[in-house]
């Protein structure tokens, strides 16, 4: 009799930690909202994270080691005046306060607010929520299991519309061709390439000027943007503008925490050029780029672009050497561009990632 009770008592201190532990895992989940729908949305959210973190989930509180207690109201902000009103709509609206309850004392042991602007931003956030509560039970916390995501605002690049602007340094690549000239690099002055005169080579023609764009970018799906744009290109020698217009197929890359990689394909078309320098000009330009951003406040993206643009069909210089050597009348040249900015892209209309 004696051997059988000190097995048993043996017995029993080996069970309760797994016992203590079984309780602990052992959860009630309740809450109040001024909205119905707020209420169901978050206990049947609440109650999907805490089964699938491997946590008992009761239907009495009697059942449970602790409380998972939830709380819903409308953001009121209180002026210095004394008035009170909600937000602005692109502002949290509501605030959901958490506690956690262990029910054998009625004890708090934490409690904490997050706000938010309407459900559909909750869906990334009740699990976080709810391990952010349990992780405080006493050797409930299973860390093998459960991955603790971090409350990460991703609203910045998932916008509907972008307003872009950006300065740029447009280097324009003019390389010479051999159409019209002597050996294929010189200008004349003598009747014709056969009969040339004295000659002087020409070169290719490379320069950097000031630009600026303004687009806007439309996110048609979570992968992929379109969006049209203008440019102006400033030449402080002539003092006068081109401009160009054109339309970026862009492919948004998510991956990377914080940061937005965008590479593009684009096409551009010159809405006007200097036409006292040139007798013809390509038709339009295609080529590539990328676009790399970080968050730039709650709802833009400040961001670098590296592009490349190669232009179809001549450009024709005007012959610039004058009287001295007059031919041919025009210089060919075949024109790409290469572009370098910093910019930022204001937000407007949350999507949701598809």
């Amino acid at each position: 009799m004696v051997k059988t009770r000190y097995f048993l008592f043996l017995f029993v201190l080996i069970g309760l930690p797994f016992i203590a532990e079984a309780q602990n895992r052992r959860i009630f989940i309740e809450g109040t909202a001024s909205n119905a729908q707020h209420q169901i949305f978050f206990l049947q959210n609440f109650r999907t994270e805490g089964s699938g973190a491997n946590y008992n989930i009761t239907e009495t509180r009697e059942e449970a080691g602790y409380t998972f207690r939830f709380s819903v109201q409308p953001n009121i902000i209180t002026y210095d005046d004394g008035t009170q009103a909600l937000p602005e709509p692109d502002e949290p609206q509501f605030n959901i306060q958490i506690s956690l309850i262990e029910n054998e004392t009625d004890g708090e042991i934490v409690s904490f607010g997050f706000q938010y602007i309407n459900l559909d931003d909750m869906y990334e956030y009740t699990q976080f929520l709810f391990l952010r509560a349990v992780i405080n039970i006493p050797n409930g916390f299973d860390s093998e299991a459960i991955v603790v995501e971090e409350d990460i605002d991703d609203d910045w690049r998932n916008k509907w519309l972008y307003l872009r602007f950006s300065v740029e340094y447009s280097i324009t690549l003019n390389r010479l061709l051999p159409k019209g000239l002597y050996e294929g690099i010189s200008v004349f002055d003598g009747p014709n390439v056969q009969t040339p005169g004295n000659i002087t080579p020409a070169d290719n023609r490379t320069f950097a000027l000031p630009a600026a764009t303004v687009g806007l970018q439309v996110q048609l799906l979570d992968w992929l943007s379109l969006e049209p744009f203008f440019q102006a290109v400033y030449n402080h020698e002539v003092r006068n503008f081109t401009a160009d217009v054109g339309a970026r197929l862009m492919f948004p890359i998510k991956s990377v925490r914080n940061v937005l990689i965008e590479p593009y394909a684009a096409f551009s078309y010159p809405l006007f050029y200097n036409d006292e320098d040139f007798s013809d000009y390509p038709s339009f330009a295609v080529g590539a780029g990328l676009q790399v951003g970080i968050r730039g406040g709650r709802n833009g993206v400040l961001f670098i672009d590296l592009n490349y643009l190669y232009s179809f069909g001549d450009a024709v210089l005007i012959n610039p050497y004058g009287v001295k050597y007059p031919n041919p009348e025009g210089i060919h040249f075949q024109r790409s561009v290469l572009g370098l900015g910093i910019g930022y892209k204001f937000g407007f209309i949350d999507r949701q990632r598809d």
